[in-house]
């Protein structure tokens, strides 16, 4: 369907263009009138063809999968203790950094 009104909307902005390209013969002769409708023309294909590509892969392909890597969630070892696998550090509740539960949980 959406192509079919793009279809209709590039003809409806054409077809005038090429109706006073027609009629007026004599603007033709300096090529200049011309040269402008054509390439007003050739405008807007190339912009129709360019506003038509963003989506037609998403609608053949889908959406793209999801990263194959996740780091792992931030665990509790224990009561006020929560450990980051991603950073390899624990913290206090409050934020601060837990240098011993940190070793004890990741070594050196």
């Amino acid at each position: 369907m959406q192509r079919l009104i793009r279809r209709l909307a590039a003809v409806a902005v054409l077809a005038p263009a090429l109706l006073i390209a027609q009629g007026a013969p004599s603007h033709a002769k300096d090529g200049r009138n011309t040269a402008a409708i054509l390439g007003g023309i050739a405008g807007v294909a190339v912009g129709a063809a360019i506003a038509d590509s963003a989506n037609r892969n998403r609608e053949i392909y889908g959406a793209p999968p999801p990263p194959a890597y996740r780091p792992p969630a931030p665990f509790s070892p224990a009561g006020g203790i929560i450990c980051y696998p991603e950073q390899r550090a624990c913290y206090n509740n409050g934020g601060a950094y837990s240098g011993n539960w940190t070793w004890r949980v990741y070594g050196r």
